[in-house]
């Protein structure tokens, strides 16, 4: 279940100035008026694998559809913030919350479809794909599979 607020008090104590209130009103303007939606649990959502790197983001969107996609990143280049993906299930350094404070987070977890083509072998795999997902359906596509092993902890 999705959500379509953003849960902007939370994030907004690591703005500093005007000029970075004006670029989050702009965002959740641009981001509301679109319907992009946000994330349902935000503090899951932004917490890194990497405990000692705990870098916030400004804004989260969790789009379902290419057009949500593509609307969030042009909200984002319009308030002048840096964006930055989430695409897997974690970034030892962060990368996804943007390495620094301040940054717009495009959550893509429901971008994680495997399809493997029969003709050619090849397997096409969407974004946020994470080991489970991917070696269970190559699996289930014809019983295929990957070299893979842990990360480690």
């Amino acid at each position: 279940m999705v959500s379509s607020n953003f849960a902007w008090a939370l994030l907004a104590p690591i703005l500093v100035g005007a000029a970075a209130v004006d670029k989050q009103a702009q965002l959740q303007d641009c981001l509301t008026l679109a319907a992009v939606p946000g994330p349902a649990n935000l503090s899951f959502t932004i917490t890194p694998f990497n405990l000692r790197l705990p870098f916030t983001p400004v804004a989260v969107a969790v789009p379902t559809t290419l057009a949500q996609v593509q609307t969030a990143v042009k909200c984002g280049v319009q308030a002048g913030l840096k964006i930055n993906p989430k695409s897997g299930g974690h970034s030892y350094a962060a990368h996804s919350l943007g390495g620094e404070n301040g940054h717009f987070m495009i959550d893509l977890k429901y971008w994680n479809t495997v399809v493997v083509d029969n003709v050619t072998h090849v397997a096409t795999v969407g974004p946020a794909g994470r080991l489970g997902n991917i070696a269970q359906s190559l699996y289930a596509q014809g019983k295929r599979a990957f070299s893979h092993g842990t990360c480690p902890g």
